[in-house]
């Protein structure tokens, strides 16, 4: 399968994941942010160009699947796409002497990313006159460290739909089989 169709279809994935997944995995009444979760573990696979156009089709299905016309989503995902891969150089460099370091690395870009679009979408609500209390920061928190938590689950998934490819199928040359076309 092309790479393209493994984004798009991973694209889709988070879209779902978010709108339909997030509402049963509540844990008091704070979701986490699964398009970022899947964003994060998508830029390990194809960098920044990559993640910035599958986040970019990630929030243009998102908005489109739950009715929001405002375009804060389509910048704050697609900067998300491409910045993750940038970070993961950073802390790559600054962690070099940690083993086994992918997963935290990680968790703290999705932590670190997760928390500033949540900081971003308080600061809309407040720039359109709605009341925000200091439980929204704590729930912003909250939802930061779930986000984190669910990067362990997401790489199993993304790392086997990441790495399918269709089975190689070889021509026989033997005249006397009975199939012209063997797996192998």
């Amino acid at each position: 399968m092309s790479r393209i169709l493994k984004l798009c279809l991973m694209a889709i994935l988070a879209c779902v994941c978010q709108t339909n997944l997030s509402q049963y995995i509540r844990i008091a009444g704070v979701a986490p942010d699964m398009l970022i979760v899947i964003l994060v573990l998508i830029t390990s696979y194809t960098g920044a160009y990559g993640g910035f156009c599958t986040g970019s089709l990630t929030a243009m299905l998102y908005d489109a699947s739950v009715g929001y016309v405002l375009a804060i989503n389509l910048v704050a995902y697609t900067f998300i796409g491409w910045a993750a891969p940038m970070m993961r150089g950073f802390l790559d460099t600054k962690l070099r002497k940690l083993k086994h370091k992918s997963i935290l690395v990680m968790m703290l870009i999705c932590f670190f990313l997760t928390l500033m679009r949540e900081v971003l979408y308080i600061g809309y609500l407040f720039l359109i006159g709605s009341e925000q209390s200091m439980m929204t920061l704590v729930r912003a928190l909250l939802c930061s460290g779930y986000s984190a938590l669910m990067i362990l689950p997401g790489s199993f998934v993304t790392a086997k739909i990441m790495r399918w490819h269709l089975p190689n199928r070889h021509r026989s040359t033997d005249l006397n089989e009975e199939s012209d076309v063997t797996e192998s």
